[in-house]
């Protein structure tokens, strides 16, 4: 008799701004579950593509010279996402923190939950983001389209969703500045300071602050409504 296949993982809980081992516990508490989660600052989204992008340039390298090759360039694009992220990331979570009363420190303390839809009960879902929001965290769950969501797990991912865009956004102003910058000053051997150039970066970093801190606000309102 062959033994039953594992079901792959397609219910994805991310939370920001709680311990692993809080988070842990409300994971045994509320879904009475033991899901694959880890606890990590770095952007997994980007390292995820990042890796099959190596995979498969290792893979359709020829000779030695063609892996050498291909290992350089990945050394390459590490040390810059690694820079991105110890640096640019980090100035900007600063910043953005200022702007929101810490709120932003959250997004470095990030749960990311993998279990199977069918063995997870929407209420029992639901409890779990109850307890994180409350908890002061933010919350986003994304599942299969059959996959029905009850009131706190809708709003808390809308929410979140908010809390993200605003920062991604930010960051993407910033990233984009910081490479402007360089290319200038390698070309011009000076910084730009072009006063128009400035204020509209300005403005869109500002976008992102706004969109962020109405995340923010919002999560503060829907942890009032669902407290019990």
């Amino acid at each position: 008799m062959s033994a039953p296949e594992k079901q792959e993982a397609d219910l994805y809980i991310s939370v920001f701004g709680g311990k692993k081992d809080d988070v842990s516990d409300a994971l045994q508490q509320n879904l009475g579950e033991d899901p694959h989660y880890f606890q990590t600052w770095v952007n997994v989204s980007i390292m995820r593509r990042l890796g099959f992008l190596f995979v498969g340039g290792v893979e359709s390298a020829g000779g030695v010279f063609d892996v050498l090759c291909v290992l350089a360039v990945v050394a390459a694009v590490l040390a810059i996402f690694l820079f991105w992220q110890v640096v640019v990331m980090l100035l900007v979570i600063v910043v953005l923190a200022i702007f929101s009363g810490g709120a932003a420190f959250k997004f470095l303390r990030g749960t990311f939950i993998e279990a199977v839809a069918e063995k997870i009960p929407s209420d029992k879902l639901d409890a779990f983001v109850v307890d994180q929001v409350v908890g002061g965290n933010f919350v986003q769950v994304r599942a299969p389209k059959d996959y029905e969501f009850n009131y706190a797990t809708k709003q808390s991912s809308s929410v979140t969703k908010m809390f993200r865009g605003g920062i991604y956004f930010a960051l993407f102003i910033a990233t984009i500045f910081m490479i402007l910058e360089v290319v200038y000053y390698v070309i011009y051997q000076m910084w730009m300071t072009n006063l128009d150039v400035l204020i509209l970066f300005g403005a869109g970093f500002l976008i992102g602050i706004a969109v962020m801190d109405l995340g923010v606000l919002l999560r503060r309102q829907l942890a009032k409504k669902v407290e019990y």
